[in-house]
C-alpha cells in the first residue's frame, strides 16, 4: 500500500526547537511518508533525515520576508511531491503556505509552537516596534482564515494563540513535544568524568542553564540573582548552554558584577545530556516560552529543577517535580536556588518524580504515533 505523504515546511532546518522536535517525530513515523522543506538557509539537521532516507528539499530564499520567490520555489515542490497534507511550523513558513492555499486544493496543517503576541513581549518592546509586530498579528490573523487545522504543543499557547488570532478552538489540537527518553540514561561516566576537568568543576556546585540567549528566556535575571547565591556558596558554577544575540550584555553584566570565575558561557552544545548528567540544579527562568524542551530535558534527566512560575513551565512540573519562583524576581530566584542546594538530598524526590512525569506526557515514541492518528483523521474527514 503507498503510504500517504506530509509535506513540512519550516523556515529552516538549523536545529531550534521546533525544527528539531519535528524532525525527531518524523523519523518514527510508520504510516506516512515524511518529506522537508526548508525555506531559508540553515540545515544543520540534514544529516539526521539522510541517516534515515528522508527527503528534503533546501530552498535557500534569499531575504527573509521574500515571501513571492518563496512560494513560488515551494509551488515546484507541491507540483514534484503531491503530498496529501501539507503542515508548516513558523511565522514565515505559515505565510508562504497561506499564500500558496489559494491556488493548490491540498490540506494546510500550521502549527502553533510559541507566544509570540504575549504582553509580555510587546511590553519589552519599543512604541515602533510593538507597532511592527501587531501589524503582524493582524496579519497572521487575517490569514489564518486559510488554515484547515492547527497543532499546538501546549495547552498554555493553545489559549494564547487561539485568543491572539481568532483561530476557533475546535480547530487547534494539542500535541506535546517530545524527546527520546533513552537519550538520558546510560551517561557516559568516563567521558562525563572527562567534562568535569575540561570545564573545571571538580568540587564545585554546578548550576546549568540550556536555552537560547535572548531576552526573554531571562538569562540577565540568572546572572544578577547569582552574587546573592555565591555568598552562601563560594563554589558555585553557573553553565549556560545556548547562543544568540544576548550574549554581550551578558557577557558585560557578568564582567560588571565580578563573577566571571563563576559563570560559564559554553555556546551552543551538542551534548547537553552529558551537561545535565554533571549539574546539581537545573535553573529556567524564561519569560515565556511554547512548550519548553530544555525543561523536558531536564525532566528526564531527573535534575533538581528551579524555574520560573510561567504557565509554560506549570505544564510540564508542578510542585512536586519542581521549585518555582515569581517571575522576574532574581532575590526570589536566589533564595530558591540556595534552598535547592541546601537541601540537595531532600530534594531529590522532586528530579525523580520529574522523569516519571516526562516518560508519561513526553515519551517521543508515544507523541509520533499521535501525530500520525491526527493526520489519518484529518485524510479521513
Amino acid at each position: 500500500m503507498i503510504k500517504k505523504k506530509i509535506l513540512f515546511v519550516l523556515d529552516t532546518l538549523q536545529g531550534s526547537g521546533a525544527e528539531r522536535s519535528l524532525v525527531e517525530i518524523a523519523i518514527r513515523f510508520k504510516k506516512f511518508t515524511p518529506v522537508f522543506v526548508n525555506i531559508y538557509e540553515g540545515d544543520m539537521l540534514t544529516p539526521i533525515l539522510k541517516k534515515n532516507n528522508i527527503k528534503f528539499y533546501s530552498l535557500n530564499v534569499p531575504m527573509e520576508r521574500n515571501f513571492k520567490i518563496a512560494a513560488e520555489r515551494l509551488a515546484k515542490v507541491y507540483e514534484i511531491e503531491k503530498p496529501d497534507i501539507v503542515h508548516s511550523t513558523l511565522f514565515k513558513s505559515d505565510a508562504v503556505t497561506r499564500i500558496l492555499k489559494s491556488n493548490y486544493d491540498i490540506f494546510l496543517v500550521n502549527s502553533f509552537v510559541n507566544n509570540n503576541y504575549s504582553p509580555l513581549r510587546y511590553k519589552e518592546l519599543g512604541y515602533v516596534q510593538g507597532l511592527k509586530l501587531k501589524l503582524v498579528q493582524l496579519y497572521d490573523a487575517y490569514t489564518s482564515r486559510k488554515v484547515d487545522f492547527f497543532i499546538s504543543n501546549s495547552e498554555t499557547i493553545k489559549e494564547a494563540k487561539s485568543k491572539g488570532t481568532l483561530v476557533s478552538k475546535d480547530k487547534i489540537k494539542v500535541i506535546y513535544r517530545g524527546r527520546n527518553i533513552d537519550s538520558f540514561k546510560n551517561i557516559n561516566t568516563v567521558h562525563n568524568s572527562r567534562l568535569i576537568e575540561e570545564l573545571g568543576l571538580r568540587k564545585k556546585i554546578v548550576l546549568l542553564n540550556v536555552s537560547r540567549l535572548i531576552e526573554r528566556k531571562g538569562q540577565l535575571d540568572l546572572i544578577n540573582a547569582l552574587p546573592l547565591v555565591i555568598n552562601q556558596y563560594p563554589t558555585i558554577q553557573l553553565l549556560i548552554a545556548g547562543h544568540g544575540v544576548f550574549q554581550n550584555k551578558l557577557e558585560n553584566q557578568i564582567e560588571k558584577l565580578q563573577i566571571k570565575t563563576h559563570v560559564r558561557l559554553l555556546g551552543r552544545r551538542q551534548d547537553i545530556p552529558d551537561l545535565l548528567e554533571i549539574s546539581d540544579i537545573f535553573i529556567f527562568p524564561s519569560y515565556f516560552e511554547g512548550l519548553p524542551g530544555a525543561l523536558i530535558e531536564a525532566m528526564l534527566s531527573q535534575k533538581i529543577i528551579v524555574c520560573s512560575d510561567i504557565d509554560e513551565n506549570k505544564e510540564c512540573v508542578d510542585e512536586n517535580s519542581a521549585i518555582f519562583f515569581q517571575l522576574g524576581n532574581s532575590r526570589d530566584m536566589a533564595d530558591k536556588i540556595n534552598y535547592a542546594i541546601n537541601n540537595k538530598k531532600e530534594l531529590k524526590q522532586l528530579g525523580r518524580n520529574a522523569r516519571e512525569q516526562a516518560i508519561i506526557k513526553f515519551n517521543i515514541e508515544s507523541i509520533s504515533q499521535e501525530y500520525e492518528s491526527t493526520y489519518s483523521s484529518i485524510l479521513s474527514k
